[in-house]
This record gives C-alpha cells, structure tokens and sequence, in this order.
C-alpha cells in the first residue's frame, strides 16, 4: 500500500518539518517585535504561535478520546482572536509550551496505526477522520507560517532603505564568502548536496537572474522571460535547477563573479525606479505564488544568504 493514509510516519514528519520552518520565520524577528507588532490579522507574533500551541494540544487530545471509544467532543469556549489578543505570558514560556505540544502532536502521529488512519470516528452527530485531521494541521501549521512571513518580508518592516540595504549587504557577504580562496578550492570544495562551491555561487546567480526579470516584469511577468526557470510538467526542482547550472557550464570564474555584480546592480538600480507603492503591491512571483513585491525580494534574499551560509559553512 502506498500514501499518506497507509503511512502514519509522513505525518509525523510534516509536523515536524512544518513547525521547524515556523520556528525558522520567527528567527528572523527582532526580540521587540514578538509583543510589540501587529500581524495583517491583528494578533502578535507571539500570539500567533500560542494559537498553534493551543490548537495542537486541543486537536491531540481531540483525537486521543476518539481512539479511547470517546463518541462526544467539547471544543473549547472562546474564539481565536480574544485569545491571542489575551495572551500575556512571556514569550519564552509561549514557545516552551508550543514546542512542547508540538513534540506530543508528533509522538501521537509517529505511533498512530493505519488502521486508526482508515477508520471513521463517531463524535457527537458526525464522524470524525484523523487522516483528514492531521492533514489539516499540517497545513494549519503553514498557513500561520505564511501569515508570520508576510509580515516579515514586507515593506512595513524593512522601508525602502532597509529592503536596499538588505539585498547590498546579503550581496556582499555572498562575494565575502568567496574572498582569499583559490579557483581550484572554489571548483573542487563540496557542500551539502554534493555541489562544489562554484556551483552554489551559479545557482545563486542563475536566481539572480530570475529575481531582476520578476522585477522588471512587475506584477506580471512574461513567461517568455523566465522559460528556463519554470518548470515542465512533471519536473522536479531539481531538475530546473540542474539546466540552469548545466546552461551556464562555459562561464569563467571571473565572469561568474563579474555576472554576479551586473545583476546585483541592475536589481538595486530597478528598485530605486519604483515608488513605495510598488514595492508594497501585489503580484505573481512567476513560479505561482502570489504576493508584495517587497516578499519576493526578501524571499531571494534569503535564498541567497542560505547558500552563502553553506559557502562559509564549507570554508570554516
């Protein structure tokens, strides 16, 4: 039998995963900004990951009866804004608890046997699925991690000048990275994944190259533009990203980095166009998301400060 449905562990896994990206957003929030700002819902950060604590401790024990022979359930009174808005503990104690509900909500779906996958549920005058139920906080878990994110990529947080100064500094501790290393330690030198230096520093600027398109293109971009970027049915990502690497083979280190700086200062030139109003509006990212422009320029940002944490990493 093949699925998410014969196969309790995958579950276990993408609660795993799923909070960990969360708690990955929320590294990159100042300590002030966990009480103090307001997410496009209204609550605060620190609000947000309490609702995912509360829920998954609510939603395990939800299904811990059910398995126990439990045929009524109780959700609890209240709704989710007047909690978050309530919550006043500090944010170490928040997360402790979250991580702690988080790792039950784990273990449960770890041990959970197919069967009880498969089976329908009697709760008061309906049934109840875990295989529907762990689904949903799976993608529970998501949708807050996107609602955190939007907040911190935006143009509220970062302004003009911040976003600017961002991209200049990710840019210089990418070409940092590099500095003082011979081309045969840049060629031979693996990383996670197998790839050698150099080819991090092609994937970076092949997206690179992605990014200034998706800007010029704003808020729609043509497919033309960015054909060797998206993805045939059926390809992987890694396979994209393979034809990138494999399209730019012939470059020289010099040109690789010498590209690196035409498309750094094309983007900063494209952003200086743009009024504020463009920064913040909305659009599509060209591989399918939709969203503020000044979150798809952070979300690049990011990508390119992994790869280079990956080069610094190699080199230590």
């Amino acid at each position: 039998m093949s699925g998410l449905a014969a196969q309790p562990a995958p579950y276990a896994l993408e609660l795993r995963s799923r909070f960990d990206r969360l708690l990955y957003v929320f590294a990159q929030l100042e300590p002030h900004e966990v009480d103090n700002v307001q997410l496009d819902n209204g609550w605060t950060p620190k609000g947000l990951l309490a609702h995912v604590a509360f829920w998954d401790t609510v939603q395990r024990c939800r299904m811990e009866r059910a398995l126990a022979g439990a045929t009524s359930f109780a959700l609890p009174a209240g709704d989710n804004d007047n909690r978050a808005a309530q919550e006043l503990r500090p944010f170490a104690a928040v997360l402790a608890e979250a991580e702690a509900a988080r790792a039950a909500l784990v273990d449960f779906a770890a041990t959970l046997p197919a069967t009880a996958l498969a089976h329908a549920y009697p709760e008061d005058d309906h049934t109840l699925s875990l295989d529907k139920l762990l689904r949903h906080m799976v993608n529970h878990t998501s949708q807050h991690t996107r609602d955190l994110f939007a907040y911190v990529a935006s143009l509220r947080r970062w302004g003009r000048a911040g976003l600017r100064d961002l991209l200049d500094v990710q840019h210089n501790l990418l070409m940092d990275s590099i500095a003082g290393l011979d081309e045969e330690t840049i060629l031979t030198t693996r990383v996670a994944g197998g790839w050698s230096l150099r080819d991090q520093l092609v994937h970076v600027l092949a997206w690179s190259e992605y990014m200034y398109h998706v800007l010029v293109g704003w808020p729609a971009v043509a497919p033309a533009a960015i054909a060797e970027w998206i993805r045939a049915p059926g390809e992987s990502e890694d396979a994209v990203n393979a034809r990138t690497l494999q399209n730019r083979a012939t470059m020289t280190m010099i040109e690789v980095v010498d590209m690196h700086a035409t498309w750094h200062r094309r983007t900063l030139a494209r952003i200086d166009a743009l009024d504020d109003a463009t920064l913040a509006s909305k659009g599509d990212f060209g591989w399918g998301e939709q969203g503020e422009l000044c979150h798809f320029l952070y979300s690049m940002c990011l990508h390119q400060a992994e790869h280079a944490l990956e080069i610094w990493e190699a080199r230590a």
